[in-house]
Order: structure tokens, then sequence, then C-alpha cells
């Protein structure tokens, strides 16, 4: 490894490390992750001061305002009712309450502290799936639906059911909510009706709010919590909101931003899950994120809170006869599951740069499919280590030839150098010369870094927020490969390998310093780096070694390289 290229992995760290900051002081904390392509319709969006959301609170309505709009507070006095869902992937708790999505607990995916994953918070004053009419400022979390059933257990003898919940109104009017499960799926639908003879008056506009947030799932609460957004699809825009204004008290919640135009979806993520409401009968008119955050006290520790919320706006006319159906998705942030929807909820999967995030997918897909046949992530990374250097192993070869041939140069290079130091032209000139003749290109051995650079890169964006990766195994105590090594194993034996690596490649004493002082700070970089990365770079590294000692043995050292002449041209 020569000093181009060691300088070349000091830039790779900088950047890795250094990205995420720069794009956060550049953009604020929101960014849109594609230009948009001729939008389909208008965006109109407005950053406001933090102010409380009135239009998210569950309040009670006043009785005028609920008599205006043809409903009755006296159907509304039965005892609330639960209904729980049960199928291969989740177990949902729907409440007679507004009809809403009271609790939705994960079983393929666990809790880093044990157990199931529950992806709702456990507030009463806050819903999802409830719908509000901001014009007359009702919520249908004030009244008791009724509701078809007590309990839905889904499995492949029965792949889907519904919940059906019915308010009937004094004038006739009867509102229904119908959720449509499936076995063995994430998403579910929602389907909102109003039917009957007479009339409501409710305003122009519904909501159809996702205002709970989501819970955090992981050990590491601060990079959990570092992922929390609020997405919006405004035409073919993808707009993110992540940054919060701190607000006055733990239980003020503040409205951050509101967008108006053709609205394709909403959704609200924490690191690794997501819950995203897509329209499917018509576009919604806007959307709106809201979040809090907030400081409590456990064990004598401090621990950040954090909760973003979404809402979708859907225009109301003032007519009877109204049915929209929603898709909801619940559930991990799946590349290949979300792209499968097809409308653009697989943009929110962080897989790089645009020029990365194809090397990213390719990856990803590679992964998957050893996972299939090897069941351990690390062994699985072990193999792609070697598919990558048996890739490289052409462009190794001429980087180690163009290296050990460099070295060989060094002393006719000092003696250029000392022979022309007061002219810097003819020593450039005279230093071309020397290369030329001797069939060196001082370039070449960069060429495998140049192009590991997309694969380290990918493989790092991979490794700290694809859902494949969370919790994956290894050996002992390397329980998580998506995370740190907590004892620093892989670190230590990759600074140990770097430093073999260049003790036995680094001949100039001018660089020696090299050998020591690049282990060390690479230990630095990577100790803190998830220990699937740091195992592909270990493993890179103990292949390199092997592959030094190979062309060694095959005679690619400096005595066997010696320049040939130029060739003498015939008169």
């Amino acid at each position: 490894m020569d000093k181009r290229t060691i300088i070349g992995f000091i830039l790779i760290g900088l950047i890795i490390i250094l990205y995420p900051l720069y794009m956060e002081w550049m953009t604020g904390g929101k960014k849109v992750q594609e230009a948009p392509v001729e939008p389909q319709a208008e965006v109109d969006t407005v950053r406001r001061a933090p102010i409380p959301v009135e239009e998210a609170k569950e309040i009670p309505p006043a009785e005028s305002e609920v008599q205006a709009a043809g409903l009755a507070l006296v159907d509304t006095l039965e005892d609330e009712k639960t209904v729980r869902v049960e199928t291969e992937l989740y177990t949902a708790v729907l409440s007679s309450k507004g009809g809403v999505l009271q609790s939705f607990a994960l079983k393929k995916y666990q809790h880093w502290e044990g157990g199931e994953i529950e992806l709702l918070p456990s507030d009463p004053t806050r819903s999802s799936l409830n719908l509000s009419f901001p014009d007359s400022n009702i919520s249908l979390m004030s009244f008791n639906f009724r509701v078809d059933r007590e309990k839905l257990t889904l499995d492949r003898g029965a792949p889907s059911g519904s919940v059906n919940f019915t308010l009937t109104t004094q004038s006739g009017v009867e509102i229904v909510k119908r959720y449509q499960f499936f076995d063995h799926r994430y998403d579910f639908e929602l389907e909102f009706e109003i039917r009957g003879s007479g009339r409501l008056d409710f305003g122009r506009k519904y909501l159809l709010g996702w205002a709970s947030g989501l819970n955090s799932t992981e050990s590491n609460r601060k990079d959990d919590l570092g992922y929390f957004s609020a997405y919006s699809m405004m035409g073919t825009e993808l707009s993110e909101v992540k940054k919060f204004d701190q607000p006055e008290g733990p239980e003020v919640w503040t409205l951050q931003e509101e967008a108006f135009g053709q609205t394709g979806w909403v959704a609200t993520r924490t690191k690794y899950f997501v819950a995203a409401v897509v329209p499917l009968s018509r576009k919604g008119t806007g959307f709106s994120a809201f979040g809090r955050r907030s400081i409590t006290v456990r064990e004598g520790e401090e621990v950040e809170n954090k909760n973003i919320g979404v809402s979708l706006e859907i225009p109301l006319e003032r007519t009877v006869g109204l049915k929209d159906r929603f898709m909801v998705y619940v559930g991990p942030i799946h590349y290949q599951t979300l792209k499968g929807y097809g409308v653009g909820l697989d943009r929110i999967v962080n897989l790089g740069w645009k020029i990365i995030r194809p090397f990213s997918i390719g990856i990803l897909w590679l992964f998957v499919q050893l996972h299939k046949i090897i069941p351990n992530y690390g062994l699985v990374i072990i193999l792609f280590t070697i598919l990558m250097k048996a890739v490289f192993h052409p462009l190794s070869r001429k980087s180690t030839k163009a290296t050990l041939r460099m070295q060989e140069l060094q002393p006719k290079l000092a003696a250029l150098k000392e022979k022309h130091k007061k002219e810097p032209a003819r020593l450039n000139q005279e230093t071309m010369k020397l290369y030329k003749q001797s069939g060196v290109n001082p370039l070449g051995g960069c060429l495998p870094l140049l192009f590991q650079m997309p694969v380290f890169y990918g493989l790092f964006v991979l490794f700290r927020s694809t859902i494949e990766l969370r919790g994956a195994k290894f050996i002992l105590r390397l329980k998580d490969l998506s995370q740190m090594d907590p004892y620093y194993v892989l670190p230590v034996v990759m600074a140990g390998t770097m430093f073999w690596q260049q003790k036995i490649t680094i001949k100039d004493p001018k660089q020696a310093m090299l050998v020591y002082f690049m282990p060390v700070l690479f230990f630095f970089f990577f100790f803190k780096f998830p220990a699937g990365l740091t195992l592909y770079w270990t493993m890179f590294n103990i292949l390199s070694l092997i592959e030094t000692y190979y062309f060694k043995s095959k005679g690619l050292h400096p005595s066997s390289l010696k320049a040939q002449p130029a060739p003498v041209k015939a008169r």
C-alpha cells in the first residue's frame, strides 16, 4: 500500500464521517432526495413558526358543533371496546372510540430489551388513523362506534378478514370505517364511507392522521432518533422533515410544516420502521408534519424522547355518498417490499448518494440471495469479500506491480530531485521521462482503491440502515453486525492486519512512520463503524496479505521487475 493509496483511504474515512454533518448543515435538516420531474400539481409549501397543533388534539367537540354537523352525542355513550387482530407478522389492537389503531406489535423483530416490538406509543391523547374535520373542530375519536367483532385471526387457511366500525347519526347518516387485513403482509386497507339519506356539514376537508408517531426500538437511542423523519410525496417530489424546534414544555406538540398540493402519500419513520398512509381512490390535497421532543429521567439518566406525527388532507364535498380507500403500511423499511407498491415508498430507504445507490441495491440483493443459502450474515460478508477480492485481483496485480516498480525507482527519483532541485519544470520533465522509460504508471497503485470506493461506501450505508442486517449475528458475542463491535476485537484485528500489510510493502525509509501511524488512525476510524463493515475490511486486509505473498512467490518483487530499456527506433 503506497502513500497515495493511504491518503485515499484517509479521504474515504473523512467523507464518510463528515458527509452527514455537511448535509445537515446545508439543508437545515430538511432535504429533497430527488429533484421533481414534471410535477403533476403545483405544491405550495409554507414554513411556519412553531405553534401548538390545535387540529391534531383529540378534544371533545362542543355540542353545538356536533349538532351543526348532524352528529348526536347520545350515540357515543356505550363502553369502549377493543378488537384484537392476529396475523403471522403482527398483533394489532383497534378501539371502538373513533375506530382507531391502539397497538401494533411486530412478531418477527425483537426489541433490544427483549420481546416483540411495539411500534405505537402508549398515549391516550394521540391516536393513529383517526379522522378529524378541522373546519368544524370535530374528531371521530370523540364518538364510540359499533364494531362487528371482538377478534380477527388470520393464517394461511384464512388469509384475509375485515373489521367494521359504524356510527349512526340522528339524521340517518352512517359513518363507516372498514379495515381489511391480510395474513403475511404488513399493509392493510382502510375504507372510510359516509352513506344514508341525510346530510352532514363537516366543512371542506378532513384529515387522516398518524398522530402518535412511532416508538424508538434500538439500543443506540441517539442513533435511532437521528433517523426519525416525516415524509410526503407531493406530485413527484419527495420531501423529508426531521428537524423540530424544541417546544416550551414536554407535552407541547408543534406544527413544523404544512404543504398544499397533490399528495401521493405521507409517512413517519424511525431508523428501521415506517408507518405510511397511501390514498387509493384519489390523491390528497396536502399534508402536515408535527412533533414533540422531551427529556425524561430514567434510572438517574436523561433520556430523549421524540414523536413525529403526520396527517393527510382529503377534500370533502357537502354531500352524502363519500367512499375513500387508503392503504396503510406499518412495518420494516424493507427496500424490495416498499418498491413493490409502485408509489415511491422505496425512496425513503437510505441507500446513499445517487451515484452510490445502484451499488447499494446490487450489494443488498446479493447479500439477501447468499443469506438464503448461508444463514449467518457474518459468513455471507466473508464470502462476499472473497468474491470482491477475486473481482479486483487483476487490478490488484497491476497495482502491486506499479507499487513495487515505484519502490525500485525511488533512488533514481531521489537523484533527480537532488540534481534539479532548483529547476522544478526540468525536474517534472525528467521524472515523467523516467516513468515512461521504465513503463511505470505513478497512479497505477490507486486503481483498486478507485473501484473499491463505491462498494465500500455502499456497504457503509447498508450496514447502518437496512433492516436485513439489523440484529445480524456472527460468532461469539458479536450479536449485531449493524452495530459497533462492543469489545473492539474486529477493529484491533483490522489494525493489526493493516500494520502487517504495510510492514511488508512499504520499504521507503521516508514512509516508515506510516507503517505505525496508519493502523492507529484506521482503528479510530473503524471502532465505531458497524461491525459488519469492519469485518469486511479485516477480511480484505487478510486476503490482501495472502495475495501479496502469492505475488512474491511468483516473482513479483523489485529485483524481478527491472525496467526494460526503451526500444531503439530504426533509422
